[in-house]
Protein backbone atom coordinates (compact mmCIF):
# COMPACT_ATOMS: atom_id res chain seq x y z
CA UNK A 1 0.00 0.00 0.00
CA UNK A 2 3.00 2.57 0.77
CA UNK A 3 4.06 1.92 -3.00
CA UNK A 4 0.85 2.65 -4.51
CA UNK A 5 -0.02 5.84 -2.15
CA UNK A 6 3.41 7.24 -2.92
CA UNK A 7 2.59 6.65 -6.81
CA UNK A 8 -0.76 8.02 -5.90
CA UNK A 9 0.62 10.81 -4.36
CA UNK A 10 3.54 11.54 -7.10
CA UNK A 11 1.08 11.21 -9.98
CA UNK A 12 -1.22 13.60 -8.65
CA UNK A 13 1.37 15.85 -7.88
CA UNK A 14 2.42 15.45 -11.38
CA UNK A 15 -1.18 16.67 -12.50
CA UNK A 16 -1.46 19.84 -9.98
CA UNK A 17 1.81 21.12 -11.78
CA UNK A 18 1.34 19.91 -15.23
CA UNK A 19 4.94 19.43 -15.64
CA UNK A 20 6.09 22.69 -15.81
CA UNK A 21 7.78 23.54 -12.87
CA UNK A 22 10.22 20.54 -13.50
CA UNK A 23 10.62 22.06 -17.45
CA UNK A 24 11.18 25.49 -15.74
CA UNK A 25 14.03 23.78 -13.49
CA UNK A 26 16.04 21.98 -16.70
CA UNK A 27 15.85 25.09 -18.49
CA UNK A 28 16.95 27.08 -15.57
CA UNK A 29 19.76 24.61 -15.32
CA UNK A 30 20.69 24.99 -18.94
CA UNK A 31 21.12 28.77 -18.29
CA UNK A 32 23.02 28.70 -15.31
CA UNK A 33 24.40 24.81 -14.83
CA UNK A 34 26.58 26.10 -11.83
CA UNK A 35 24.16 24.63 -8.63
CA UNK A 36 26.79 25.63 -5.94
CA UNK A 37 26.23 23.94 -2.86
CA UNK A 38 23.14 21.70 -3.62
CA UNK A 39 20.13 21.67 -1.80
CA UNK A 40 18.86 17.77 -0.72
CA UNK A 41 15.94 17.77 -3.05
CA UNK A 42 19.14 18.34 -6.00
CA UNK A 43 21.35 15.89 -4.50
CA UNK A 44 18.64 13.12 -4.19
CA UNK A 45 18.22 13.89 -8.19
CA UNK A 46 20.89 12.40 -10.51
CA UNK A 47 18.84 14.02 -13.58
CA UNK A 48 19.40 17.79 -12.21
CA UNK A 49 23.63 17.47 -10.99
CA UNK A 50 24.32 15.28 -14.00
CA UNK A 51 22.83 17.70 -16.13
CA UNK A 52 24.64 20.64 -14.46
CA UNK A 53 27.54 18.65 -15.06
CA UNK A 54 27.18 18.05 -18.67
CA UNK A 55 26.26 21.81 -19.20
CA UNK A 56 29.43 22.92 -17.23
CA UNK A 57 31.09 20.96 -19.64
CA UNK A 58 29.88 22.12 -22.76
CA UNK A 59 30.27 25.87 -21.94
CA UNK A 60 33.92 25.35 -21.25
CA UNK A 61 34.09 25.24 -17.45
CA UNK A 62 36.06 21.73 -16.83
CA UNK A 63 34.05 20.76 -14.04
CA UNK A 64 35.54 18.53 -11.23
CA UNK A 65 33.58 17.12 -8.85
CA UNK A 66 34.58 17.50 -4.82
CA UNK A 67 32.42 14.87 -2.63
CA UNK A 68 31.51 15.47 0.59
CA UNK A 69 28.30 17.12 3.11
CA UNK A 70 27.57 19.61 5.08
CA UNK A 71 31.05 21.30 5.13
CA UNK A 72 30.68 21.96 1.65
CA UNK A 73 28.29 25.04 2.29
CA UNK A 74 30.52 28.01 1.51
CA UNK A 75 27.73 30.55 3.21
CA UNK A 76 28.94 30.87 6.82
CA UNK A 77 32.74 30.27 5.63
CA UNK A 78 33.45 33.21 3.41
CA UNK A 79 35.15 33.54 -0.24
CA UNK A 80 37.92 31.59 0.79
CA UNK A 81 35.91 28.45 0.58
CA UNK A 82 36.44 26.13 -2.31
CA UNK A 83 32.47 26.37 -3.43
CA UNK A 84 33.03 29.73 -3.78
CA UNK A 85 36.87 30.57 -4.86
CA UNK A 86 36.94 27.52 -7.41
CA UNK A 87 33.59 27.49 -8.85
CA UNK A 88 33.04 28.47 -12.41
CA UNK A 89 36.28 28.11 -13.79
CA UNK A 90 38.02 31.60 -13.10
CA UNK A 91 41.32 30.05 -12.29
CA UNK A 92 40.87 26.58 -15.26
CA UNK A 93 38.93 24.35 -12.84
CA UNK A 94 35.23 24.18 -12.33
CA UNK A 95 34.61 23.03 -8.71
CA UNK A 96 31.43 21.25 -8.58
CA UNK A 97 30.09 20.27 -4.79
CA UNK A 98 28.33 17.38 -4.61
CA UNK A 99 26.77 16.03 -1.53
CA UNK A 100 25.35 18.22 1.87
CA UNK A 101 24.40 16.86 5.30
CA UNK A 102 23.29 13.13 5.38
CA UNK A 103 25.45 12.34 2.25
CA UNK A 104 28.04 9.85 4.04
CA UNK A 105 30.17 6.98 2.24
CA UNK A 106 27.68 4.81 0.89
CA UNK A 107 25.98 7.89 -0.90
CA UNK A 108 29.38 8.99 -2.49
CA UNK A 109 30.53 5.51 -3.53
CA UNK A 110 27.33 4.95 -5.69
CA UNK A 111 27.23 9.00 -7.06
CA UNK A 112 31.25 8.09 -7.80
CA UNK A 113 30.47 5.46 -10.00
CA UNK A 114 27.11 7.30 -11.37
CA UNK A 115 29.30 10.44 -12.66
CA UNK A 116 32.33 8.41 -13.79
CA UNK A 117 30.69 7.36 -16.74
CA UNK A 118 30.23 10.91 -18.18
CA UNK A 119 33.94 11.94 -17.16
CA UNK A 120 36.64 12.14 -20.01
CA UNK A 121 39.32 9.98 -20.24
CA UNK A 122 42.40 11.89 -19.72
CA UNK A 123 43.70 11.33 -16.01
CA UNK A 124 43.17 15.10 -15.19
CA UNK A 125 39.56 15.09 -16.07
CA UNK A 126 38.91 11.85 -13.51
CA UNK A 127 40.46 13.42 -10.59
CA UNK A 128 37.86 13.60 -7.54
CA UNK A 129 37.99 15.16 -4.00
CA UNK A 130 36.59 13.06 -1.47
CA UNK A 131 36.20 14.19 1.64
CA UNK A 132 34.62 11.87 4.90
CA UNK A 133 33.71 13.52 8.00
CA UNK A 134 34.73 11.78 11.71
CA UNK A 135 30.73 12.06 12.80
CA UNK A 136 29.38 9.79 10.14
CA UNK A 137 31.44 7.19 12.26
CA UNK A 138 30.87 8.20 15.69
CA UNK A 139 28.63 6.70 18.03
CA UNK A 140 25.09 8.64 17.30
CA UNK A 141 25.42 7.70 13.33
CA UNK A 142 21.87 7.01 12.18
CA UNK A 143 23.07 5.84 8.34
CA UNK A 144 19.34 4.41 7.71
CA UNK A 145 17.76 7.92 8.55
CA UNK A 146 21.23 9.24 7.05
CA UNK A 147 20.95 6.96 3.98
CA UNK A 148 17.05 6.98 2.87
CA UNK A 149 17.38 10.45 3.19
CA UNK A 150 19.83 10.92 0.78
CA UNK A 151 19.39 8.46 -1.97
CA UNK A 152 19.17 9.14 -5.56
CA UNK A 153 17.43 6.38 -7.53
CA UNK A 154 18.67 7.93 -10.63
CA UNK A 155 22.21 7.57 -9.23
CA UNK A 156 22.04 4.51 -8.24
CA UNK A 157 20.55 3.48 -12.18
CA UNK A 158 23.62 4.89 -13.59
CA UNK A 159 26.12 3.45 -10.96
CA UNK A 160 24.44 -0.41 -12.08
CA UNK A 161 24.53 0.85 -15.64
CA UNK A 162 28.51 1.89 -15.32
CA UNK A 163 30.28 -1.30 -17.04
CA UNK A 164 33.99 -0.58 -15.62
CA UNK A 165 32.14 -1.88 -12.22
CA UNK A 166 32.40 -5.49 -11.66
CA UNK A 167 28.66 -6.90 -10.51
CA UNK A 168 30.35 -8.30 -7.41
CA UNK A 169 30.84 -4.65 -6.29
CA UNK A 170 27.62 -3.58 -7.45
CA UNK A 171 26.10 -6.49 -5.50
CA UNK A 172 27.89 -5.30 -2.41
CA UNK A 173 26.62 -1.69 -2.49
CA UNK A 174 23.37 -3.03 -3.41
CA UNK A 175 23.21 -5.35 0.26
CA UNK A 176 24.50 -2.55 2.36
CA UNK A 177 21.79 -0.08 0.96
CA UNK A 178 19.30 -2.59 2.24
CA UNK A 179 20.67 -2.62 5.78
CA UNK A 180 19.78 0.85 5.10
CA UNK A 181 16.23 0.50 4.12
CA UNK A 182 16.38 1.01 0.67
CA UNK A 183 16.15 -2.56 -0.58
CA UNK A 184 17.10 -3.28 -4.42
CA UNK A 185 18.46 -6.56 -3.97
CA UNK A 186 16.24 -8.11 -6.43
CA UNK A 187 13.30 -9.98 -6.86
CA UNK A 188 12.60 -13.76 -6.27
CA UNK A 189 8.92 -13.82 -7.74
CA UNK A 190 6.58 -11.87 -10.19
CA UNK A 191 5.06 -9.93 -7.23
CA UNK A 192 7.92 -8.88 -5.82
CA UNK A 193 9.54 -7.68 -9.44
CA UNK A 194 6.37 -5.53 -9.34
CA UNK A 195 6.88 -4.44 -5.56
CA UNK A 196 10.39 -3.80 -6.61
CA UNK A 197 9.82 -1.40 -9.70
CA UNK A 198 6.73 0.43 -7.65
CA UNK A 199 9.80 1.24 -4.84
CA UNK A 200 12.21 2.07 -7.56
CA UNK A 201 9.62 4.27 -9.73
CA UNK A 202 8.16 6.16 -6.63
CA UNK A 203 11.50 7.22 -5.14
CA UNK A 204 12.44 8.62 -8.43
CA UNK A 205 9.14 10.03 -9.07
CA UNK A 206 8.72 11.83 -5.86
CA UNK A 207 12.33 12.97 -5.75
CA UNK A 208 12.26 14.51 -9.10
CA UNK A 209 8.44 16.26 -8.36
CA UNK A 210 9.78 17.38 -5.01
CA UNK A 211 12.75 19.47 -6.83
CA UNK A 212 10.02 20.18 -9.13
CA UNK A 213 8.26 22.18 -6.73
CA UNK A 214 10.65 23.88 -4.54
CA UNK A 215 13.46 25.06 -6.97
CA UNK A 216 11.67 26.95 -9.53
CA UNK A 217 12.98 30.70 -9.00
CA UNK A 218 15.51 31.37 -10.96
CA UNK A 219 19.04 30.97 -9.84
CA UNK A 220 21.43 33.99 -9.58
CA UNK A 221 23.70 33.93 -12.40
CA UNK A 222 27.35 32.62 -11.48
CA UNK A 223 28.91 35.70 -11.57
CA UNK A 224 26.56 37.28 -9.34
CA UNK A 225 27.11 34.48 -6.94
CA UNK A 226 30.92 35.60 -6.96
CA UNK A 227 30.84 39.00 -6.34
CA UNK A 228 30.02 38.16 -2.75
CA UNK A 229 33.04 36.80 -2.60
CA UNK A 230 35.44 37.92 -5.96
CA UNK A 231 38.09 35.08 -6.49
CA UNK A 232 41.62 37.24 -6.78
CA UNK A 233 43.42 36.97 -9.89
CA UNK A 234 47.31 36.58 -9.86
CA UNK A 235 47.63 40.21 -9.28
CA UNK A 236 45.18 40.55 -6.16
CA UNK A 237 42.24 41.64 -8.43
CA UNK A 238 39.23 40.32 -9.67
CA UNK A 239 39.55 37.03 -11.86
CA UNK A 240 41.65 38.46 -15.56
CA UNK A 241 40.01 35.45 -17.48
CA UNK A 242 36.63 34.04 -18.21
CA UNK A 243 35.88 30.83 -17.09
CA UNK A 244 36.00 28.59 -20.06
CA UNK A 245 39.63 30.05 -21.60
CA UNK A 246 42.65 28.62 -22.42
CA UNK A 247 44.32 31.39 -20.43
CA UNK A 248 43.79 31.82 -16.08
CA UNK A 249 45.38 33.86 -13.74
CA UNK A 250 46.90 32.12 -11.20
CA UNK A 251 45.41 31.99 -7.64
CA UNK A 252 47.14 34.44 -5.29
CA UNK A 253 46.97 32.08 -2.31
CA UNK A 254 49.23 35.14 -0.08
CA UNK A 255 46.19 37.35 -0.75
CA UNK A 256 43.25 34.60 -0.41
CA UNK A 257 45.27 33.52 2.92
CA UNK A 258 45.92 36.80 4.50
CA UNK A 259 41.87 38.08 3.77
CA UNK A 260 40.67 34.38 5.01
CA UNK A 261 42.49 34.68 8.59
CA UNK A 262 41.08 38.58 8.97
CA UNK A 263 37.45 37.34 8.01
CA UNK A 264 37.65 34.08 10.33
CA UNK A 265 38.91 36.59 13.10
CA UNK A 266 36.57 39.38 12.39
CA UNK A 267 33.66 36.22 12.71
CA UNK A 268 34.82 34.68 15.62
CA UNK A 269 35.57 37.99 17.77
CA UNK A 270 33.18 37.12 20.66
CA UNK A 271 35.57 34.12 22.23
CA UNK A 272 38.87 33.12 22.30
CA UNK A 273 38.22 29.76 20.75
CA UNK A 274 38.36 31.06 17.08
CA UNK A 275 33.93 30.22 17.13
CA UNK A 276 32.02 32.13 15.03
CA UNK A 277 30.12 34.77 17.21
CA UNK A 278 26.65 33.55 16.05
CA UNK A 279 27.20 29.94 16.75
CA UNK A 280 29.11 30.71 20.06
CA UNK A 281 25.79 32.81 20.84
CA UNK A 282 23.10 30.66 19.79
CA UNK A 283 23.91 26.65 19.58
CA UNK A 284 27.19 25.94 22.19
CA UNK A 285 25.89 25.68 24.79
CA UNK A 286 23.33 23.20 23.17
CA UNK A 287 26.43 21.30 21.18
CA UNK A 288 27.77 20.57 24.57
CA UNK A 289 24.86 19.33 26.36
CA UNK A 290 24.33 16.99 23.73
CA UNK A 291 27.95 15.34 24.02
CA UNK A 292 27.12 14.63 27.29
CA UNK A 293 24.30 12.25 26.00
CA UNK A 294 26.69 10.33 24.02
CA UNK A 295 27.65 7.20 24.99
CA UNK A 296 29.89 4.01 23.39
CA UNK A 297 29.98 0.00 24.39
CA UNK A 298 34.24 -1.53 25.36
CA UNK A 299 35.86 0.65 22.76
CA UNK A 300 33.40 1.15 20.08
CA UNK A 301 33.82 4.96 19.13
CA UNK A 302 33.53 4.42 15.99
CA UNK A 303 31.67 2.15 13.38
CA UNK A 304 33.01 -0.36 11.49
CA UNK A 305 30.34 -0.61 9.31
CA UNK A 306 30.75 2.80 7.90
CA UNK A 307 34.42 1.96 7.45
CA UNK A 308 33.56 -0.71 5.79
CA UNK A 309 31.35 1.68 3.46
CA UNK A 310 34.52 4.10 3.01
CA UNK A 311 36.42 1.25 1.57
CA UNK A 312 33.95 0.35 -0.43
CA UNK A 313 33.86 3.95 -1.71
CA UNK A 314 37.78 3.69 -2.40
CA UNK A 315 37.26 0.63 -4.84
CA UNK A 316 34.44 2.06 -6.68
CA UNK A 317 36.83 4.59 -7.55
CA UNK A 318 39.53 2.01 -8.94
CA UNK A 319 37.48 0.04 -10.41
CA UNK A 320 35.48 3.43 -12.72
CA UNK A 321 38.73 4.58 -13.00
CA UNK A 322 38.38 7.73 -10.81
CA UNK A 323 41.17 9.17 -9.40
CA UNK A 324 40.19 10.47 -5.89
CA UNK A 325 42.12 12.55 -3.25
CA UNK A 326 41.03 12.09 0.24
CA UNK A 327 40.77 15.10 2.80
CA UNK A 328 41.21 14.08 6.09
CA UNK A 329 39.11 17.19 8.12
CA UNK A 330 39.81 18.06 11.57
CA UNK A 331 37.41 18.30 14.47
CA UNK A 332 38.10 21.64 17.12
CA UNK A 333 40.12 19.91 19.84
CA UNK A 334 38.76 22.38 21.90
CA UNK A 335 35.77 21.47 21.98
CA UNK A 336 36.29 17.60 21.36
CA UNK A 337 38.50 17.42 24.72
CA UNK A 338 35.84 17.58 26.89
CA UNK A 339 33.93 14.68 25.27
CA UNK A 340 34.29 11.12 24.97
CA UNK A 341 36.03 11.59 21.73
CA UNK A 342 39.35 12.73 23.28
CA UNK A 343 42.59 13.22 21.60
CA UNK A 344 43.29 9.69 21.45
CA UNK A 345 40.39 8.50 20.65
CA UNK A 346 40.08 11.08 17.57
CA UNK A 347 43.60 9.62 16.63
CA UNK A 348 42.45 6.16 15.76
CA UNK A 349 40.21 7.93 13.27
CA UNK A 350 42.65 9.74 11.91
CA UNK A 351 44.85 6.85 11.66
CA UNK A 352 42.33 4.13 10.18
CA UNK A 353 41.76 6.90 7.43
CA UNK A 354 45.15 7.36 6.23
CA UNK A 355 45.93 3.69 6.24
CA UNK A 356 42.62 2.36 4.21
CA UNK A 357 44.08 5.19 1.89
CA UNK A 358 47.74 3.66 1.71
CA UNK A 359 46.29 0.37 1.33
CA UNK A 360 44.41 1.75 -1.52
CA UNK A 361 46.91 3.82 -2.83
CA UNK A 362 45.19 7.20 -2.75
CA UNK A 363 46.50 10.12 -2.01
CA UNK A 364 45.54 12.63 1.21
CA UNK A 365 45.46 15.97 2.24
CA UNK A 366 45.91 15.72 6.07
CA UNK A 367 44.71 18.20 7.90
CA UNK A 368 44.15 16.67 11.17
CA UNK A 369 46.81 18.73 12.40
CA UNK A 370 44.81 21.58 12.62
CA UNK A 371 42.42 20.14 15.75
CA UNK A 372 43.91 23.38 18.11
CA UNK A 373 44.41 26.05 15.03
CA UNK A 374 41.76 28.57 16.90
CA UNK A 375 40.89 30.12 13.32
CA UNK A 376 40.85 26.98 11.24
CA UNK A 377 37.09 26.00 12.14
CA UNK A 378 34.19 28.28 12.80
CA UNK A 379 32.47 25.82 14.79
CA UNK A 380 32.98 22.04 16.17
CA UNK A 381 34.06 20.81 12.77
CA UNK A 382 33.12 22.98 9.50
CA UNK A 383 35.71 25.25 8.26
CA UNK A 384 36.14 29.05 8.51
CA UNK A 385 37.01 31.24 5.47
CA UNK A 386 40.88 30.34 7.04
CA UNK A 387 39.93 26.21 6.70
CA UNK A 388 38.35 27.07 3.20
CA UNK A 389 41.42 28.41 1.86
CA UNK A 390 43.29 25.70 3.22
CA UNK A 391 40.70 23.54 1.63
CA UNK A 392 40.87 25.36 -1.94
CA UNK A 393 44.59 25.51 -2.08
CA UNK A 394 44.64 21.63 -1.24
CA UNK A 395 41.84 20.84 -3.77
CA UNK A 396 43.14 23.46 -6.57
CA UNK A 397 46.88 21.88 -6.70
CA UNK A 398 45.57 18.36 -6.80
CA UNK A 399 43.34 18.89 -9.45
CA UNK A 400 45.66 20.65 -11.51
CA UNK A 401 48.56 19.02 -10.70
CA UNK A 402 47.70 15.62 -8.86
CA UNK A 403 49.81 16.39 -5.95
CA UNK A 404 48.00 18.38 -2.76
CA UNK A 405 49.81 21.28 -1.60
CA UNK A 406 48.78 21.63 2.23
CA UNK A 407 50.95 23.99 3.19
CA UNK A 408 49.66 27.57 4.21
CA UNK A 409 50.63 30.70 2.32
CA UNK A 410 50.58 34.45 4.04
CA UNK A 411 52.56 35.87 6.42
CA UNK A 412 49.65 35.71 9.35
CA UNK A 413 48.95 31.93 8.05
CA UNK A 414 52.01 30.91 9.21
CA UNK A 415 51.58 31.79 13.00
CA UNK A 416 51.29 29.24 15.28
CA UNK A 417 48.05 28.91 17.09
CA UNK A 418 46.98 26.98 19.95
CA UNK A 419 43.51 26.77 21.50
Amino acid sequence: MRRFAALGAAAALAVFTGGASLAGLYQTVDRDPVIGYPSLQEVTNFDVMARSYDRRREQGDNPRLVFGSSELNPGPAGPAHPASLLEGGAYGVDVMVTGRAFCEDLWQAIEVGAFAGRMDRDDSSRRVVLIPSMQWFMCYRNAKRDFTASFSQGAYDAFMANPAISDELKDQVTQRMAVYGVDRTGPSSPSAAVAAWLDSASDQLLATLRLSTTAVAPRAAADGKREKGVPRGADGGGATHAAGSSLHAAPNWDQIFSDADLTAREKASSNAMGINDSWYAKHLADWQAGTRDWKVEGNGYFSEQEFEDFKLLLRVCREAGVLPMVLIQPVKGGLYDQTIYGPKVRQRYYQMIRRACEQAGVPVADFSSHEYDTYFLREYSHPSDLGGAYYSKAIYTYLTTGVADTSPSGGVALETRKE
